[in-house]
């Protein structure tokens, strides 16, 4: 069952605030004072490596919530995230953590079913990463990132951190796959053919 931020008790909520594509909303390694609600948009976790590269761990769309995993753990961020579409985000502050979650048990249930669903997809995409060929790790992520989030023009960089590989392989199967008709040639962003 969803719940709207307006019907949680023992927190403080703010305002939505607008953000435009590419601001950040918070940094990998910052600790979590509050998590958020997504009311529209689109917002993407990447982890950061000591090299410098980054990986597209998570996407979140219109009416979810995140932030709330590294709150309630007392961790810092593992990833940053960053408005991918301009994006209408309200932040949620619990009194207590303790109390928020006793005084709000069926959205506690929610952010558990939440939280079951992002580790179901996140071993997944580890398996997939693990046995599977690029060529279809790519053919899958483009397939999943634009029938998903249709509105939203994926780059090559976007799907091979998405699926874990190189940009330049990534580019080099999405050429094989327009040549075959699979996506369309006619579009500047990645677009599986009707």
């Amino acid at each position: 069952m969803f719940h709207l931020p307006e019907v949680l008790t023992q927190c403080r909520i703010a305002e939505s605030k607008t953000l435009e594509r590419n601001s950040l909303i918070y940094s990998q390694g910052e600790s979590a004072q509050v998590f958020y609600f997504l009311q529209q948009g689109l917002v993407g976790l990447y982890h950061s490596l000591e090299n410098g590269k980054e990986t597209l761990i998570r996407l979140y769309h219109t009416n979810q919530y995140f932030g709330f995993r590294t709150l309630f753990s007392g961790t810092s961020y593992h990833c940053t995230a960053r408005v991918l579409q301009d994006a209408e985000i309200i932040r949620i502050h619990p009194v207590s953590q303790a109390v928020f979650l006793a005084e709000n048990p069926q959205f506690s249930q929610y952010l558990i079913k939440q939280l079951a669903n992002e580790l179901y997809d996140a071993e997944h995409r580890l398996t997939n990463t693990a046995y599977k060929r690029s060529y279809d790790r790519v053919v899958e992520a483009i397939t999943n990132l634009t029938e998903n989030y249709p509105n939203y023009p994926w780059t090559y960089r976007e799907v091979a951190e998405f699926c874990g590989c190189e940009t330049e392989t990534a580019i080099r199967i999405s050429r094989e796959l327009k040549k075959q008709g699979i996506l369309d040639k006619s579009q500047r962003h990645l677009r599986i053919c009707e």
